[in-house]
């Protein structure tokens, strides 16, 4: 049977074809979401061997498949870990397998290939991090130009990917947020084919393949674990189970618990009050920046999600997210980052609470590697975050010297004089050593030129003397 599935709007329910190429409700605005006739559901087949384009019956057609190998990640029984936690059946989908370590890259590779089927030359995708480290990689593979638009604060070890990956970056904004709404501007300013997570629903189709893998490798779970923040893989992977339901391959829907960092948990607040949408956050603050959305835009599905599966939504703390990072790789040999952890972090309470049984079989959602994030690798040594003002002038003090030597560029700034610190980090230091006059910059082509001033020179003349002084 021919596959048979329509764009529908989440919110009212407006009907668009498939093949239609829309990424927001006209009516509305609200999100789109591929829908498939359940008739056809009953009929689909899988072949082939365990990996993401196994299943092509269900994802939305392209015309041309790119892949990096992605899905097929393992679902690892975790004894010893679950004996800690004093837990009988415990299991970790292991996402950090994928080809840039991340879950992302079920969804890079369908939105890519949508892409490169269309004959898109260019791109643009507003990110926090591991979507956009896989959209980069992917844009290589199918040579297509690659725009990042990324807010302040970026996990270290995605930007390398990010940049490795010859993808234009730009820093937009404070939050997420920001971010997005300069790549809405640049996809109507330029035409260029949107990425963006929260704007393409082919993300949905590509995360729900997650849901399709546990259930073939016989992990119909009591009970599923995802870590939150835009909403979108909660909402995804009960997509998936549902749509399995309707082909009739689980008995039983899982229960979902929704984990949020403490310090930025919109969607947790408002499932705890009864709302259906979640709250903006003025603030929002975790050091899992996988996670820190201030305003979920899939909140509203995650929150769905969570009701229709009879489950619930918890927080954890930053220093529960750490400790259980270092948990997981202790014990089992694999290295979380702080989102992916939460997962984890939660279950201690969860069972003492009594509100899940210790003999229930659990599995736990592992996103993203601990090697892209700079948080576990700093608490394992020791090192603050926060760095005092000794430090914070020695930084300024080493960009300063290294524009002294010549010309040059905020990327090469970065690469001198910034290891341990974001480039959106460097920036702000270039952008306070230009408003104090001590250094000046200038615009040719697309990039911004910086070279020391003559107060600059005196400046670095009279911290020498200091030196000779101490």
């Amino acid at each position: 049977m021919k596959p048979r599935v329509n764009l529908v709007c989440t919110e009212c329910g407006y009907v668009f074809p498939s093949d239609s190429g829309k990424n927001r409700c006209e009516k509305c605005g609200g999100i789109l979401e591929y829908v498939w006739d359940e008739e056809y559901l009953k009929t689909v087949e899988f072949t082939g061997e365990l990996k993401f384009w196994r299943y092509k019956p269900v994802l939305p057609p392209v015309k041309k498949p790119v892949s990096l190998g992605e899905g097929g990640t393992p679902l690892q029984e975790v004894q010893r870990l679950a004996e800690a936690l004093g837990l009988k059946n415990v299991a970790l989908k292991d996402e950090t397998r994928n080809p840039t370590n991340s879950f992302k890259d079920r969804s890079a590779a369908l939105i890519i290939s949508d892409a490169s089927g269309k004959g898109f030359g260019s791109l643009v995708c507003a990110t926090n991090g591991n979507h956009g480290a896989s959209i980069a990689a992917y844009s290589a593979k199918a040579n297509i130009a690659c725009h990042l638009i990324v807010p302040k604060a970026l996990d270290i070890g995605k930007l390398a990917q990010m940049m490795v990956y010859n993808a234009e970056i730009v820093e937009s904004g404070e939050t997420i947020e920001e971010s997005i709404s300069r790549a809405i501007t640049l996809e109507g300013e330029m035409g260029w084919y949107q990425a963006t997570t929260e704007l393409n629903p082919l993300s949905i189709e590509g995360l729900k393949t997650i849901a399709y893998e546990i259930v073939e490798q016989g992990g119909e779970p009591d009970w599923l674990f995802v870590a939150m923040g835009s909403g979108v893989t909660i909402s995804s992977l009960w997509k998936g189970f549902k749509e399995l339901e309707t082909m009739g391959r689980i008995q039983k829907l899982p229960r979902l618990v929704g984990i949020q960092a403490r310090g930025c948990s919109p969607i947790v607040s408002a499932f705890d009050s009864g709302d259906d949408t979640p709250k903006p956050m003025e603030h929002g603050e975790t050091e899992a920046t996988a996670i820190r959305v201030s305003r979920p835009i899939f909140g509203e599905l995650a929150l769905k999600a969570l009701r229709e599966s009879n489950g619930f939504a918890v927080t954890v703390s930053d220093e529960d997210m750490l400790a259980a990072g270092r948990e997981i790789a202790r014990l089992e040999g694999i290295f979380a980052e702080p989102a992916s952890a939460a997962t984890v972090a939660s279950l201690n309470s969860l069972v003492k609470t009594g509100k899940i049984d210790r003999i229930d079989r659990m599995i736990c959602l592992i996103t993203s590697s601990g090697l892209k994030t700079d948080d576990i690798l700093q608490s394992l040594t020791k090192r603050k975050r926060s760095p005092g003002l000794g430090s914070m002038l020695t930084t300024k003090e080493k960009i300063l010297r290294h524009i002294s030597g010549g010309e040059t560029y905020g990327y090469e700034v970065w690469k001198a004089v910034g290891k341990g610190m974001t480039i959106g980090a460097v920036y702000q230091h270039i952008a306070d050593l230009e408003e104090k006059g001590l250094i000046s910059s200038s615009l040719r082509g697309k990039r911004r030129y910086y070279e020391i001033t003559d107060r600059g020179k005196r400046t670095l003349s009279a911290l020498d003397d200091l030196q000779v002084l101490l």
